[in-house]
């Protein structure tokens, strides 16, 4: 199956994401920018009437050059009074769903695998009801500290900007991940880039019910969702083409819903009976959730006001009309094309526009290269 970075390299791969909406060139991507279909958001951040370019990404620990490529997309776009470039940062996802949300990915020769900074067990919980631990931020910022002593390739600055990471680390109160994790984030961007983004963290728009009638909306038309979607995914692998999702099945739900016993998260189904809708889930650990979604018009109501849901994947799609455009990653920029075929096709919503950075066509790193924000930070003399 083809990725992004293979349709990219081709003339007829890039011809086939132009025809998708999907640009690569920042000059004729900023041409096709039009004010968002909906202002809330613009409004929400004092920035009315402005374009809002939008990328967004997991809080993580470190960072690859593909997601900085992102970000340094972004800082482009920054001195443009009509527009306003700004991350959306997802504290919803597992804290197991990728690495880099709990472990470095330098170093990665140690013999016991990569520094972590959280507790064990808390795979599956998203990462803005992780509680950290003093002791493991102490121990992971000692490995750190240790590899660093050991390293033949660091750059004489690198004691001093250990010791002010380190203070990060040697806290009495540890707190939450996302929370530490967005903290350490910033200080990395603003320390090595320069630039931090205007930020958006994800569950606060949840909370402050920005995205709930976008999800009502698309609740409303689950049938014909599932079917555009599946349809789509299917096309996109017809054509040899890795859509980066699957096919949904009858009983989806676009929702996970986390614990209220043990943080766990956990996917909603859609179940009907007697002519009523409900989101069904059931823990692990054995708790069972049921909410009611109601009959002819569905709501999430009654799940939102617990403010302990988060969407998947289709989250883009109870964006799009509160933005301008996206700058897409690796992945994003393939989905988001599923995402688009159901915006239009079920919803009659215009899709907005996607820029890829040019750097995500070019060949991965190669294996001897360090590919990790936080050994740029230590390794620049800057």
């Amino acid at each position: 199956m083809q990725t992004l970075a293979d349709l990219m390299r081709s003339p007829q791969g890039q011809q086939w994401l132009a025809s998708k909406g999907v640009f690569t060139s920042q000059q004729k991507f900023k041409e096709s920018l039009k004010a968002p279909a909906q202002s809330d958001l613009a409004v929400t951040l004092g920035v009315n009437g402005k374009k809002l370019i939008c990328s967004g990404q997991q809080l993580y620990i470190d960072y690859h050059q593909s997601v900085l490529s992102k970000i340094l997309t972004l800082r482009e776009f920054k001195d443009d009074p009509d527009l306003f470039p700004f991350f959306l940062w997802v504290d919803t996802d597992r804290s197991g769903s990728d690495n880099l949300i709990t472990k470095f990915a330098w170093p990665m020769d140690s013999k016991k695998g990569p520094i972590r900074i959280t507790p064990s067990g808390m795979k599956d919980i998203e990462s803005r009801f992780v509680q950290l631990d003093p002791v493991q931020l102490r121990s992971a910022i000692d490995k750190l500290g240790t590899h660093l002593r050991q390293s033949n390739v660091i750059r004489k600055s690198a004691k001093s900007k250990y010791l002010e990471l380190r203070m990060f680390f040697d806290r009495e109160s540890a707190g939450i991940l996302s929370d530490f994790n967005y903290q350490l984030t910033y200080f990395l961007l603003n320390k090595h880039l320069g630039y931090s983004p205007e930020a958006v963290i994800l569950s606060e728009a949840i909370n402050r019910g920005l995205i709930t009638e976008e999800v009502n909306l698309l609740v409303n038309h689950l049938d014909e969702v599932i079917k555009v979607f599946n349809a789509s995914v299917q096309s996109m692998q017809e054509l040899g083409i890795d859509p980066q999702v699957e096919i949904r099945d009858q009983d989806y739900l676009p929702l996970f819903y986390s614990c209220n016993v043990d943080n766990q998260r956990l996917r909603l189904k859609h179940v009907v009976e007697s002519g009523d809708h409900f989101a069904t889930g059931t823990c692990r650990c054995g708790e069972a959730y049921r909410f009611n979604l109601g009959q002819s018009t569905l709501s999430i109501a009654e799940i939102a006001e617990t403010q302990r849901w988060s969407p998947d994947v289709l989250m883009p799609a109870f964006f799009n009309d509160y933005v301008s455009g996206y700058v897409a990653g690796k992945s994003s920029a393939l989905y988001l094309l599923i995402i688009n075929d159901m915006l239009q096709q079920v919803l009659g919503k215009t899709p907005v526009p996607i820029l890829v950075p040019e750097s995500l066509g070019r060949p991965e790193p190669m294996p001897d290269q360090v590919d990790s924000l936080l050994y740029d930070y230590l390794n620049n003399e800057a």
